[in-house]
């Protein structure tokens, strides 16, 4: 491990807790435990571990560093026997798939154990972390600097088992905190400073179980909770989440009044589906030269490998809660949910006994009164979108589990600053694209995984600058490629053609396809060939 990340984990703290409380690697079971999953892997070429953080690649594939891929070595060309279907060019193409971990691109230096990792420095077990420093067993973070087990981060420091941040600084246990600093064991706190053991508030300062006090005694009651905090993480190396807190703890009070406040889920209003089929068919045709219709007929397939989002009844309410199967919600316990609509109106009218703030062990058996949580949340000026728990200036929007900065997208996973996306997953800056996964400056992509800056691409994985290409695996700068072999112009146009017209016919006969880019590399994959069943 890097010397200067523990140094960063005793420094932080000393800022979040009050003091040193040893170092990093006697806490790391319980630091990874609610982290995105990171398998380890074994390179067939040469043994090495390999870190992947993507969870869809089949078990028996074959995997590799990125400093093995060699992106200047290209193929022999396939031979005229090999091309005659999707089966046969990848039967022939097999030895040829090899999925790539151990990610770390751009301006990154002592970056450990992870993967998925871009422009960030003393990275260790961490992945999806961009332009960060002094990280250690984190997922999905963005501009932020040192963060121990944080889950779906931007812009914040000084942060110690958090979960779907945005710029907040010196937390702990924070879920689904906002632009607020000194916040512990608590949810959906925006705006606010010194908040520990409190939920839904807005605009707040110096409060411990939703009551507000003055400074002074807010000080000394913080100072002796971090002593007990601490006295319990150093002997037991581990402390309860809140929501196993929660979880334990007292049963939630009813709120009195929420049943007739008529709060509508904005998740249940109508959406006009007709500019989001029109796209769906603009799309479909740029992809596969006719359109295709109905796009929510296609859901099965196109969730394929996008979280799923769950119903949820309210605790206060009866009304539907739409929550996002995808970290960190699937943490989130379903008896306690309540809508976007509803939470700060409970956190208005919850709070706890002073009694039962004096110590820390009284409130872990009483926050439960108070303590609920809301995986719905939006920001921003959003239209005409429908079963999108969290939303953020986006439009014409369909059954995503989370949507930011998005026009035309349905049955995907944040595919933030993007328009025109269909069954994508962490696809950025891209347009057009459908079952487009872990990529960045795409347009015009079907299944395709882990690229950047290519265009005109299918069934493709880690690639940058590829244009106008098919099934091509670790490899830069290539034009009219077919594994990995470019080849004339002409009779690549000719085989695309012949290729895209097999798969629309597919999709339009079954409504789904065979292949896709997470099971072509299977070595197990010829079970499939010719085969009508989808895996």
């Amino acid at each position: 491990m890097d010397k200067s990340l523990d140094k960063a984990w005793r420094s932080t703290c000393k800022v979040v807790l009050g003091d040193d409380i040893g170092e990093l690697k006697l806490y790391a079971d319980w630091l990874k435990e609610p982290m995105a999953p990171l398998s380890r892997k074994r390179s067939y070429l040469s043994g090495k571990e390999v870190n992947c953080a993507v969870q869809d690649y089949p078990t028996d594939a074959r995997f590799v560093s990125l400093d093995e891929t060699g992106f200047a070595a290209k193929a022999e060309p396939l031979s005229i026997n090999d091309i005659k279907d999707m089966d046969s060019i990848i039967e022939a193409l097999q030895e040829r798939f090899a999925y790539c971990g151990n990610v770390v691109l751009g301006n990154s230096m002592d970056v450990e154990g992870s993967s998925d990792v871009q422009d960030s420095f003393h990275v260790l077990g961490s992945n999806f972390i961009y332009g960060c420093e002094n990280i250690a067993y984190s997922s999905f973070c963005r501009g932020s600097k040192y963060l121990f087990c944080t889950v779906s981060d931007f812009s914040s420091s000084f942060l110690i088992r958090t979960f779907e941040t945005h710029k907040q600084s010196r937390c702990f246990e924070a879920w689904n905190c906002y632009d607020s600093s000194d916040c512990y064991f608590s949810s959906f706190v925006e705006n606010s400073q010194e908040a520990m053991f409190s939920f839904s508030l807005r605009n707040k300062r110096h409060v411990i179980g939703n009551i507000e006090l003055p400074k002074d005694k807010y000080a000394a009651l913080k100072a002796k909770l971090l002593s007990e905090i601490r006295e319990e993480l150093v002997r037991e190396r581990r402390l309860p989440s809140l929501m196993e807190i929660a979880a334990s703890s007292a049963r939630p009070e009813p709120v009195p009044g929420m049943e007739t406040l008529g709060t509508r889920n904005r998740n249940e209003d109508e959406c006009d589906m007709a500019p989001i089929e029109e796209a769906f068919k603009k799309t479909s045709s740029l992809l596969f030269g006719r359109p295709l219709h109905d796009f929510r007929s296609y859901e099965r397939w196109l969730m394929r490998h996008i979280p799923a989002i769950d119903k949820a009844t309210s605790a206060v309410s009866g009304r539907i809660v739409y929550m996002g199967r995808n970290k960190p919600f699937d943490l989130f316990l379903k008896d306690r949910l309540v809508t976007e609509g509803e939470i700060w109106d409970v956190g208005s009218r919850t709070r706890l006994e002073p009694s039962e703030i004096e110590s820390f062990e009284r409130l872990k058996s009483s926050i439960g009164r108070i303590a609920y949580f809301s995986p719905e949340g939006h920001l921003g000026e959003c239209r005409n979108t429908r079963m999108v728990p969290l939303l953020n200036t986006s439009q014409n929007c369909y059954h995503c589990p989370i949507a930011s900065f998005n026009e035309y997208a349905a049955y995907s996973y944040w595919p933030r600053n993007s328009k025109y996306m269909f069954g994508s997953a962490l696809a950025f800056t891209s347009s057009f694209c459908v079952d487009s996964y872990y990529s960045a400056n795409l347009s015009r992509t079907f299944e395709v995984d882990g690229c950047n800056s290519c265009s005109d691409l299918y069934f493709s994985h880690n690639c940058e600058n590829v244009r106008d290409s098919m099934f091509c695996f670790n490899m830069k700068n290539l034009t009219n490629a077919i594994g990995n072999s470019p080849m004339d112009a002409g009779r690549y146009k000719a085989l695309k053609s012949s290729l895209l017209a097999q798969i629309a016919d597919e999709l339009e006969k079954s409504k789904e396809l065979k292949w896709d880019i997470f099971n072509i590399g299977s070595k197990g994959s010829k079970k499939l060939w010719r085969s009508k069943l989808i895996p």
